[in-house]
């Protein structure tokens, strides 16, 4: 049996565990939508050492979150329904190397 505050406490990780999740599908999501718009702007000295080279190597991160999770699936279907672009390609060349796509 465990006390009221270790249940508290284990509630909140579970919590903060489905904000993390909801959170690598929005991250996920965002990044292969504006695919395109990113790659221009990764292409723009101006943005260099910018949180937007920080977003494109998080991203995989998020996808392994979410396949860790058992939500595979999703970032199967979101690269699947994803424009063309850099953002989209890096993902379904990490995937393969990851041995999922």
């Amino acid at each position: 049996m465990i006390t009221d505050t270790e249940a508290t406490h284990v509630m909140r990780a579970l919590d903060a565990l489905d904000e993390l999740e909801a959170a690598a599908v929005k991250l996920v999501t965002a990044e292969l939508a504006c695919g395109p718009v990113i790659d221009g702007l990764i292409a723009d000295p101006l943005t260099a050492g910018t949180r937007l080279d920080v977003l494109c190597l998080v991203y995989t991160i998020a996808a392994d979150l979410l396949a860790a999770m058992g939500r595979g699936e999703t970032v199967q279907r979101l690269v699947d329904e994803a424009p063309a672009g850099g953002a989209r390609d890096a993902l379904v060349q990490y995937l393969a190397g990851q041995g999922r796509s």
